[in-house]
C-alpha cells in the first residue's frame, strides 16, 4: 500500500478562525459559541450540552473574518487544558471561539474522517502536545499546526480505514443516547416522587410543615451526614495500580456517559480509590455539574468526593439527589474561592435535605435498579468499543493492518 507524507497546510482549502479573541456573547437560543470544553477527549463530535455561551446572529454574521465551521470542518483546542483535543463537525452549526482553530481539508486528496483520526490517534496526540510553546498556560501556534505530516494513502484507502473506525464510534454515539435517554427516564421519577411529591399512595398522606416548606408527614429533614459518608481510601501503588483512573477531567457534565479511563500513574497529587456504586461527586466548580455513580472500581483524585449512602437510604436515591440542579446550585454558592470555587466536606455535609419514608426510598430503588443497571452495561461496553478501535488506529494508520483489499463498505462521505 502507498502511503505519501504531506504537511498539513498543503492538504487544506480553508482556516477557520475568529478574529484573535471571543466574540461578545447573547443570550441562550442564539447561535452556540463551540468553546474548547466541548471538545471532550474520545467524543468525535463536539458537545453541544456543555456550550454555556452564544452569540448573536449580527454578531455571527459579521464578526468572523474567515467564515463559520461546516460540516466536515475538523476543529482542533489550541489553548488551555484540553489543548490537542480534536472533533469533526457533524453539520453546519454555531462559531468557534478564540482557543480554537478549524480546518477544512481538501476532499480531493484528504478525507475529513479520515483527517479526524490522525489527529485523534495517540501519536499524533503525543507529537501535538510537544508543540506546545505556552508559559502560563499549554498553547500550540497555528503555523505549527500547519507543519504536521500526515502519512495520506490514496482516496479509496482513506475511506476505508475511517469507515472501520467510523463503525466503533456510530455504536459508542448510539450507547451515549440511550444512557441519556436513561438518565432522563431516572431523572424524572425522581421529580415525580420526591420533588413534587407525587409518590405512589400520595393521595393519602398529609402535607405538614418543615423548615425546607411543605413535605410528606413521616418525612424528615436532615443533613447531609445523616444519609452519605465520604470515602477516603487512599491510593496504594501495591494494590491499586492497574485500577482504572477516573479523575475530575474524565468525569462528564451532567450525565452518565463515560467518555473514557486513564492509568492510575497519569497523575502524581493525591489519590483515593472507590467501589463500584460508590458516588462521585466534583468538589472542584461544583457548577460543572460532575456527578456519576461509579460503573466499576477505580482510582481518583481528591477534588472529588467518594460518596457511600448509608442504610437510611438507597445509592439510587443519593444519587439522584446530588445530580439534581438544586444540590448543585448549593454546592456552587457554599463554595469557597474565586478563581477556583471548592465545596468543603465541612459544608457540604451540613446541607439540609429532605428524607423520605423507608418505605417511599426502597420502591423507588426497586422502580430505578434496572436503569442504573442499564446505564452502567452500555458505559462498560462502549469502555470495550473505545479500547478495540483505540487498538486498531495505528495498526490501520501506519498500514500495518492492509485494508486495500478488503471488501468494506465505504460511504463517499467519509
Amino acid at each position: 500500500m502507498k502511503i505519501d507524507n504531506y504537511k498539513l497546510g498543503d492538504l487544506l482549502v480553508k482556516i477557520i478562525d475568529n478574529r484573535g479573541k471571543t466574540p461578545p456573547y447573547s443570550g441562550e437560543g442564539d447561535v452556540e459559541l463551540i468553546e474548547t470544553a466541548s471538545l471532550v477527549g474520545n467524543n468525535k463530535f463536539p458537545d453541544y450540552n456543555l456550550v454555556t455561551k452564544y452569540v448573536d446572529q449580527d454578531t455571527f454574521n459579521t464578526w468572523f473574518r474567515s467564515g463559520h465551521p461546516i460540516k466536515d470542518d475538523i476543529l482542533i483546542a489550541t489553548v488551555g487544558v484540553n489543548i490537542g483535543n480534536v472533533v469533526i463537525m457533524r453539520e453546519n452549526r454555531g462559531c468557534i471561539a478564540q482557543n480554537l482553530v478549524g480546518f477544512r481539508p481538501n476532499i480531493k486528496i484528504l478525507s475529513p474522517h479520515f483527517l479526524y483520526y490522525f489527529l485523534s490517534w495517540d501519536r499524533t496526540q503525543a507529537y501535538l502536545k510537544k508543540l506546545d510553546i505556552g508559559s502560563a498556560q499549554p498553547s500550540i501556534k497555528v503555523p505549527h499546526l500547519l507543519h504536521v505530516k500526515i502519512p495520506c494513502p490514496v482516496m479509496m484507502i482513506q475511506r476505508k480505514i475511517a469507515s472501520i473506525l467510523s463503525a466503533y464510534d456510530d455504536l459508542i454515539e448510539n450507547n451515549t443516547r440511550r444512557i441519556k435517554i436513561l438518565e432522563e427516564m431516572a431523572q424524572a421519577i425522581y421529580n415525580e416522587w420526591f420533588v413534587k411529591f407525587r409518590f405512589p399512595g400520595h393521595e393519602k398522606v398529609k402535607m405538614v410543615d418543615s423548615e425546607l416548606g411543605k413535605i410528606p408527614e413521616g418525612w424528615e429533614v436532615k443533613k447531609l451526614e445523616y444519609i452519605t459518608e465520604l470515602v477516603k481510601n487512599k491510593f496504594r501503588d501495591n494494590q491499586h495500580s492497574n485500577l482504572p483512573l477516573l479523575d475530575l477531567a474524565r468525569i462528564p457534565r451532567r450525565s452518565l456517559a463515560i467518555n473514557g479511563f486513564g492509568q492510575s500513574d497519569e497523575i502524581k497529587t493525591s489519590r483515593i480509590t472507590f467501589k463500584e456504586g460508590d458516588i462521585l461527586f466534583g468538589a472542584i466548580r461544583p457548577y460543572f455539574h460532575k456527578v456519576i455513580v461509579a460503573p466499576c472500581d477505580g482510582v481518583t483524585n481528591v477534588s472529588v468526593f467518594v460518596l457511600k449512602n448509608k442504610d437510611i437510604v438507597g445509592k439510587y436515591f443519593l444519587f439522584n439527589l446530588l445530580f439534581s440542579d438544586e444540590v448543585v446550585a448549593w454546592a456552587t454558592q457554599y463554595a469557597g474561592g474565586t478563581k477556583m470555587p471548592v465545596i468543603s466536606w465541612e459544608v457540604f455535609k451540613t446541607m439540609k435535605v429532605i428524607i423520605p419514608t423507608k418505605e417511599i426510598i426502597m420502591d423507588f430503588e426497586s422502580t430505578v435498579c434496572n436503569i442504573f443497571y442499564l446505564i452502567r452495561t452500555l458505559n462498560l461496553k462502549n469502555l470495550v468499543l473505545r479500547t478495540t478501535r483505540d487498538l486498531l488506529l495505528p495498526k490501520l494508520m501506519s498500514g500495518e493492518i492492509d485494508v486495500e483489499n478488503l471488501d468494506i463498505k465505504v460511504d463517499n462521505e467519509q
